[in-house]
């Protein structure tokens, strides 16, 4: 009975090795492709514009007190920023009434938050499993190397102790890839969501002020 349960466990081991290897090889990949990406959109964000938040404060008085869209692409802003006010002007222009303008403009950030959370979801996911699969691919081989320690080939031991050992550098190396596409990203994240949330701010500030002057 031992014996029986024992082969069970090892052929379980074993058939796991394939899809831990081959898990560990595409994810690694992919996070090196990632951090390329991730190397392009720095230098793109060194290069992009600072967003001039008192310039967008009066621009946006200027529009609301001729009852027009404030027209804002031509001033200086950051490329997320850009596009967050790509989603806000369609919407006022097409209000008849500001009531519950807060209310929208909070939902809107809630709905930029949960993209900017989907987007880093996979790489925090990442930061944990790598460690994961390393271990996976570093404890399934020990089997075999010891029945071939057992039975007398050290070759054969030493093959699959060379597979263990580059399997957990491989996992150990793509979890601190994440981790840094992790942090650089949420950094980022925290940046882009201040200037929306202070855009939103200057949106609502600039209401009460048109209608006073009106």
């Amino acid at each position: 009975m031992e014996s029986a349960v024992t082969e069970i466990f090892y052929r379980l081991s074993t058939a796991f090795f394939w899809p831990v290897a081959l898990a560990l090889l595409a994810l690694f990949v992919l996070s090196l492709a990632d951090l390329g990406s991730l190397l392009v959109q720095s230098r793109r964000r060194a290069a992009s514009p600072r967003s001039d938040l008192p310039a967008l404060a009066n621009a946006l008085a200027a529009g609301l007190r001729r009852g027009a869209p404030a027209q804002l692409h031509t001033l200086p802003m950051s490329p997320a920023l850009a596009r967050f006010w790509g989603l806000l002007e369609g919407r006022l222009a097409r209000l008849d009434s500001h009531e519950h303008l807060d209310l929208w403009l909070d939902e809107t950030l809630q709905r930029e938050e949960m993209r900017v959370a989907n987007r880093l979801d996979l790489t925090r996911t990442l930061v944990r499993i790598a460690p994961m699969l390393g271990l996976a691919g570093t404890i399934i081989p020990l089997g075999p190397a010891l029945q071939s320690l057992l039975a007398g080939d050290m070759a054969g031991m030493v093959n699959h102790l060379v597979i263990g050992f580059g399997a957990v550098v491989c996992g150990l190396v793509l979890g601190g890839i994440a981790y840094v596409l992790t942090l650089t990203r949420e950094r980022w994240a925290r940046a882009d969501l201040k200037e929306m949330e202070n855009l939103c701010e200057l949106v609502l500030r600039a209401l009460p002020a048109a209608g006073a002057q009106a």
